[in-house]
């Protein structure tokens, strides 16, 4: 006699219940399976900065910058801060004027608002040691987040190694090095165009000073390697002289009457502040050759501090040496 197992049946209940308590078991070694390990979390890189060595995030996002310089070098390579200081010189170049304007500001670089930084909850804050900063400035930021000062030098033209070094920090070195290849290459096309030019002329930079004389700008200041980059010379009263500028009273100005071309300070937008002018209208200023002949001539971007800029003043040496 054939037995029939149907549903009802105390042997198919019994199996039945087999399967799902062996079902149940399975379920629970899945349950019990190791869950994947986490992402390695990168390692910090070690930066130097003014007060010696720096753990710096492996990928910083919230940046704060604590000066303006390593803001904008920082838009040449396409990575935004989270918050900056007020542009206290210069101005900004045009093309970066809406992106900085949209950046929240944190004072100025000799009066940092920490409520307002301790705000923007930075993973990381990079500036620039420049003179009449606070003493404690350094201590008082490592307290927000890990903080890399670049040390100040005292020539200015090193804008070129600083804006390298912030790009470095935030991953975009690459970028960075593109870009100065691409000023270096045009620098050194437009020397060779003009190299005739160049060879029979010298060049000044100048400024009105606080103390009611002039600045004149050396060849390491931060347009002075931009001249120097296509070959221009200083004449012979900046020429060779380490530093960012050297003062010259009113009464002395005759001696940049060897100078073909004087580039004087104007703001982004072209404008020139009172104590340029100040300068401008003297009558030593007048009596000098490039006064005499037409060649003195506004410079916007004067003080450079990233390779876009410098780029721009590029194009300002471009338009000189074109009309000689």
């Amino acid at each position: 006699m054939t037995l029939l197992l149907t549903p009802e049946s105390p042997t198919c209940a019994i199996d039945r219940r087999g399967f799902l308590i062996g079902a149940a078991a399975l379920a629970g070694l899945a349950g019990c399976a190791p869950a994947p390990a986490p992402a390695p979390v990168a390692a910090p890189r070690p930066f130097e900065g003014a007060f010696g060595p720096v753990q710096v995030p492996a990928d910083p996002q919230r940046v704060v910058s604590t000066d303006f310089y390593t803001a904008y070098a920082l838009l040449d390579v396409g990575f935004t801060v989270v918050a900056t200081v007020e542009a206290t010189v210069g101005g900004v170049l045009p093309e970066y004027q809406a992106a900085y304007d949209a950046i929240p500001k944190i004072g100025t670089p000799q009066d940092v608002n920490y409520e307002l930084m301790v705000a923007q909850q930075p993973d990381l804050i990079l500036g620039t040691l420049v003179p009449n900063l606070p003493e404690d400035l350094n201590s008082r930021l490592s307290a927000v987040a890990p903080t890399l000062l670049f040390p100040a030098a005292q020539e200015p033209g090193t804008w070129r190694e600083r804006a390298v070094r912030a790009a470095d920090v935030v991953n975009r070195r690459a970028q960075a090095e593109q870009l100065k290849a691409a000023y270096e290459q045009r620098a050194a096309d437009i020397g060779t165009r003009y190299a005739d030019v160049l060879g029979r002329t010298r060049w000044a930079l100048v400024r009105g000073g606080a103390q009611g004389n002039a600045m004149v700008d050396l060849p390491n200041s931060w347009s002075g390697v931009v001249l120097g980059a296509v070959g221009a010379r200083l004449g012979a009263f900046a020429e060779g002289k380490p530093g960012a500028s050297e003062p010259l009273s009113f009464e002395e100005l005759g001696r940049l009457d060897d100078c073909d071309v004087v580039l004087h300070l104007a703001d982004t937008a072209g404008r020139v502040n009172a104590d340029t002018r100040r300068v401008l209208d003297q009558p030593t200023f007048q009596a000098l050759r490039a006064a005499r002949t037409g060649q003195v001539h506004p410079l916007p971007n004067y003080y450079v501090a990233h390779y876009k800029q410098a780029d721009a003043v590029l194009t300002e040496i471009e338009k000189v040496l074109a009309g000689l």
